[in-house]
C-alpha cells in the first residue's frame, strides 16, 4: 500500500478491514474495488471458490465432507429465488471448496454476497457468470480460477454434491389456484 497515496485515515480503515476479514491489505483494497465495479449488476449464475472452507464453520475440521458441502450449498442456494447448486470438496486433496450456482432469477451482487457471512470477496466476470473468490491473498487467484474445471470434469464427479433449492417466493398464479 506504500506506493499508493491513500490518506492516513483511509489506510487505517483499510488495515482494520483487512484484519477483520483475515486478508492482506492489497486483497482488501482489490476486493473493495471489485465490489464498487460490480455492485449494481445482477446475475443468475455464480462460481464460488472458498479457500480453507473448514475455517468458516464451527468445528469445520470435524464435519464430514458431504455435510460441509451441503452447508455451503444451503448458504448460497436456500432461501432464494430458487437455485441449482453443485459443490466440489475433497478434504484429502485440498481444504478449498468450489461451488457453482444457477439461480432461477437474477439477483444483485449485494444479495448474493449477503448469503455468506457478508464478506466482500475478490470478484470477476466469466462471461455472464459472477466469480467469487474467498481467499486471503489475491495472488492465489490464478490457481483458484483453474480449479473450477473440477466442477465440470468426470474426474471430480465422485467428490461433487448437487441439489435444487426451491424458491421461497410463492407465485401469485399458484396462490390463486390453491385458494380455489
Amino acid at each position: 500500500m506504500d506506493q499508493w497515496s491513500i490518506p492516513i485515515g483511509y489506510q487505517e480503515v483499510l488495515e482494520d478491514y483487512a484484519q477483520k476479514n483475515a486478508v492482506t491489505r492489497e486483497t482488501a483494497f482489490s476486493n473493495l474495488m471489485d465490489f464498487i465495479q460490480l455492485k449494481d449488476q445482477y446475475f443468475s449464475q455464480i462460481l464460488v471458490y472458498i479457500e480453507n472452507a473448514e475455517q468458516y464453520l464451527d468445528g469445520g475440521e470435524e464435519i464430514p465432507e458431504q455435510e460441509l458441502q451441503l452447508a455451503y450449498m444451503e448458504s448460497f442456494g436456500e432461501n432464494t429465488v430458487g437455485a441449482m447448486a453443485k459443490c466440489y470438496f475433497r478434504r484429502l486433496e485440498s481444504k478449498d471448496l468450489l461451488l457453482a450456482v444457477g439461480y432461477d432469477s437474477e439477483l444483485s451482487t449485494w444479495e448474493i454476497l449477503s448469503f455468506f457471512q457478508r464478506k466482500i470477496p475478490s470478484m470477476d466476470l466469466n462471461g455472464d457468470t459472477l466469480c467469487l473468490y474467498y481467499v486471503k491473498d489475491m495472488n492465489s487467484l490464478s490457481e483458484a480460477k483453474k480449479s473450477f474445471s473440477l466442477l465440470e470434469n468426470e474426474e471430480g464427479e465422485e467428490y461433487c454434491k448437487a441439489g435444487y433449492f426451491p424458491s421461497i417466493y410463492v407465485d401469485e398464479d399458484e396462490e390463486e389456484w390453491e385458494e380455489e
